[in-house]
């Protein structure tokens, strides 16, 4: 098991297969994750990795792409790229479309083509690294169960745009899109490790969702959720009661979900209320059920660029006894990033620090994959995940 980590850099032109193929030029790795600006023409991208690696996935990222080893360390490359050398291993990488069944069909038929092309038959993979569209991530990730099961866990991201206008797409060996779902399964010849978790801390509100359609949060407490979340943040949501966004407002302040684990402690799902409809009611970017527990969240800038440190450390010491990491995959919401703004640079420099011969590479995404613990695959908002490679 080796990995090895690029990343490419470019004011103007958007073609960068050129780069691409000089990054990749002999060499040879079993699985290549790429994540790259929503600028960036992912065709050209995916026909220039393919003369290298059959198996491979391109997503977008907010902002562009995060990077860092002991020579770079950025958040916004144009393209950056996790290649994995393990000839003892196998990899298989699956898409689908969701236009042309539902988003369950779609993740159903994403890994069964992911592991077919594994050539690992009868056989259970480590761990499914997942690049899905938004909009009904929890939809796929039950097609995904449907297949193998629930005790896999799977990890990733949803793909992300700039500006929330959706320019954002995933691709892999001949396809891509807005509303393609790609699947990587991977059986590593060495131990891999994972954490998921977010930056936040509860705070003493809490709710009770008594009215829920969906992603739309109707009722908190008997009440129309807009007016009982503004009151509880303070009037936090003021001027959009009448109905408009309010993603960057409820970023510091979003709702979770608690999750008990076997030893007591409680973990938090979140949920990122991102607009107030003309109803009053809360729309958010994960499913909810009516009569459920919701927490009110709060977090700083200062708790969300320490938190990846701490997700990788977590990472890391889960790895069994005598084993090194050689690289790591990191999900880091896009919400998150862009509340965290230019700070985002002192948590690379944090990462370098403490991980600086460690490649990284990472995406800013609008969902993030991953499991706590318990061992249940969930789909959540302003999450932060990492996957730790061995030797």
């Amino acid at each position: 098991m080796n990995v090895d980590s690029f990343s490419i850099e470019k004011k103007s032109g958007l073609d960068l297969s050129a780069d691409v193929q000089q990054k990749l030029s002999n060499s040879h790795y079993e699985l290549i994750v790429c994540y790259s600006n929503c600028l960036v023409h992912y065709q050209e991208i995916a026909t220039a990795i393919s003369r290298h690696c059959a198996s491979f996935l391109v997503s977008s990222s907010c902002l562009g792409a995060l990077h860092c080893n002991a020579d770079i360390q950025t958040p916004s490359a144009s393209v950056s790229m996790f290649c994995i050398s393990d000839e003892n291993g196998a990899y298989g990488v699956g898409s689908a479309e969701v236009s042309n069944s539902t988003a369950f069909e779609a993740g159903r038929n994403a890994i069964l083509n992911a592991l077919e092309n594994a050539k690992r038959p009868f056989e259970s993979p480590s761990l499914i690294w997942c690049a899905l569209c938004t909009g009904e991530e929890e939809q796929t990730l039950r097609g995904i169960a449907s297949v193998v099961g629930e005790h896999i866990p799977v990890f990733g991201g949803s793909c992300a745009d700039n500006t929330v206008s959706g320019e954002w797409y995933n691709a892999a060996q001949n396809t891509g899109g807005s509303d393609t779902v790609i699947v990587a399964v991977m059986y590593p010849s060495t131990p891999i490790s994972f954490s998921y978790s977010s930056g936040y801390k509860p705070t003493d509100t809490t709710f009770t969702l008594t009215k829920a359609v969906g992603r739309k949060l109707v009722e908190l407490n008997g009440l129309p959720a807009s007016i009982a979340y503004n009151d509880a943040t303070n009037g936090l949501i003021n001027n959009q009661l009448s109905g408009g966004q309010i993603l960057g407002l409820t970023s510091s302040a979003p709702l979770g979900r608690p999750v008990t684990l076997n030893n007591g402690a409680v973990n938090y799902l979140l949920c990122h209320p991102d607009q107030v409809d003309e109803n009053g009611a809360l729309n958010v970017f994960s499913e909810v059920l009516e009569n459920e527990e919701l927490v009110l969240m709060e977090g700083s800038i200062s708790s969300l660029t320490a938190r990846a440190e701490r997700v990788v450390s977590n990472a890391i010491m889960l790895l069994p006894e005598g084993r090194k990491p050689v690289g790591v995959l990191m999900i880091y919401c896009a919400g998150c990033r862009l509340m965290v703004g230019d700070e985002i640079d002192k948590m690379l420099v944090a990462l370098h620090k403490e991980f600086d011969s460690i490649p990284f590479c990472g995406t800013f995404t609008f969902g993030e994959q991953g499991r706590f613990l318990d061992g249940r695959n969930r789909h959540g908002n302003l999450m932060i995940s990492a996957v730790v490679f061995s030797v």
